[in-house]
């Protein structure tokens, strides 16, 4: 596949996925019975970000093919590399499995903390980087890092979603 065509897929799916938020946002409750105005209903701003990326989706698929834009070298670089493809899956994986399994059945701090912890472990200890030499790194201490980084991230985002913005977190 050419970079052109890559753009222009991405583009049109960039596209309806803000076409997508757009019209979730638009059936959100708007609170007019409580005289709320427009820009403080809940889904002003999930709108707002649906319309830009929906633009911007647009912009990457209907724009003219650049200089490289029948090149294959991008897509090469990603996906024919089986260390990139299995880094790729693994990221797919480990989101989705945070998005539907974890959040909403486990307790926000737990799920959250699982999900850093076994990200960063595994793109240090398993998936390593082709340019990072295999045992660079000593075990315990990415443990001990992800423990912190996981910890430090999901009592952030907790405090931040539940104090500063109001959100109650399952």
């Amino acid at each position: 596949m050419t970079n052109h065509r890559l753009d222009r897929i991405a583009g049109l799916v960039f596209a309806l996925l803000g076409t997508w938020v757009v019209y979730g946002a638009w059936h959100m409750p708007r609170f007019e019975n409580r005289g709320a105005q427009i820009y403080e209903t809940p889904g002003f701003t999930p709108g707002l970000l649906g319309c830009a990326l929906a633009i911007c989706g647009l912009i990457l698929a209907f724009r003219p093919a650049g200089p490289g834009g029948e090149s294959r070298a991008y897509w090469n670089e990603v996906m024919g590399s089986p260390v990139t493809r299995s880094r790729a899956l693994a990221a797919l994986g480990l989101t989705l499995g945070y998005g539907a399994v974890l959040f909403g059945s486990v307790p926000y701090l737990i799920a959250t903390f699982m999900f850093i912890f076994c990200f960063v472990c595994m793109f240090e200890l398993i998936l390593i980087p082709v340019d990072k030499p295999r045992g660079s790194t000593s075990i315990l201490r990415v443990l001990g890092v992800a423990g912190v980084i996981a910890l430090v991230v999901a009592f952030a985002t907790q405090y931040v979603f539940q104090t500063l913005f109001l959100i109650q977190l399952p």
